[in-house]
């Protein structure tokens, strides 16, 4: 489950879109974000001073302006056509999200591969109980990242595997990945341990962060000793 703002439409019988190509990206501190989004019709100095000689390309597609705020999470098209305000308009939930995937191909690649990971860790072999053990060699040959030798990464598959309500908790013991299953709908552990026995993951990668030089046991700073990488 997630949240997100939406604009919704009453009793529109299609869904009709309209190509576009962002030319520029308006970021405004978030107070005048606010007052943007509650004033599209005023004629706003960004939009007069942004202006663009044809308002569609060779394409079709109309050239538009998205107007972010600081520490605002949307964004607002704009598609002026020569006006000083916001003649067409359309709000884009998420656009700080969608500008980071467009910013950086390496990070989108990153985060594909990372889900895949974590979506074939959450998937239980079959005739799996209330736990089963993912082999972390078997994930480098499959994707091709050792997540043994790679703290952050190693971190940040954890982190999203323990997210997953499938996912009542998971430990780390030696190659590989213990899952415990949330077989009864129980609250995943997400910051506390595994029926209250343990630290749960996620605090044993704060706790790994706060005491770089005693590191969790069976965490991932132990492999990288035991397969005789420099100490750090």
């Amino acid at each position: 489950m997630f949240e997100l703002n939406a604009s919704f439409r009453r009793k529109d019988t299609e869904v009709n879109t309209t190509p576009c190509v962002v030319e520029k990206v308006i970021k405004l501190s978030g107070a005048e974000f606010d007052r943007f989004s509650r004033g599209l019709m005023r004629e706003w100095g960004f939009i007069r001073d942004n202006q663009f000689d044809r308002s569609v390309d060779e394409q079709g597609r109309h050239r538009c302006l998205l107007v972010t705020g600081e520490g605002r999470r949307d964004g607002i098209l704009v598609s002026s056509e020569g006006a000083n305000y916001a003649r067409y308009s359309s709000f884009i939930p998420n656009a700080e999200d969608i500008l980071n995937v467009r910013r950086y191909k390496a990070l989108t690649d990153l985060n594909n591969k990372l889900t895949a990971i974590a979506d074939h860790i959450v998937m239980p072999p079959t005739g799996a109980g209330k736990q089963y053990a993912v082999d972390l060699n078997g994930v480098e040959t499959i994707f091709g990242v050792d997540l043994l030798y790679n703290d952050t990464l190693m971190d940040t598959v954890q982190a999203m595997v323990v997210e997953r309500p499938e996912v009542f908790d998971l430990e780390l013991d030696k190659n590989e990945l213990i899952i415990y299953r949330n077989t009864d709908g129980m609250e995943h552990s997400a910051g506390r341990g595994r029926c209250g026995e343990k630290p749960s993951v996620m605090e044993q990668i704060k706790a790994s962060r706060q005491s770089p030089a005693d590191p969790v046991d069976g965490g991932a700073q132990k492999h990288r000793k035991d397969r005789g990488a420099p100490e750090l």
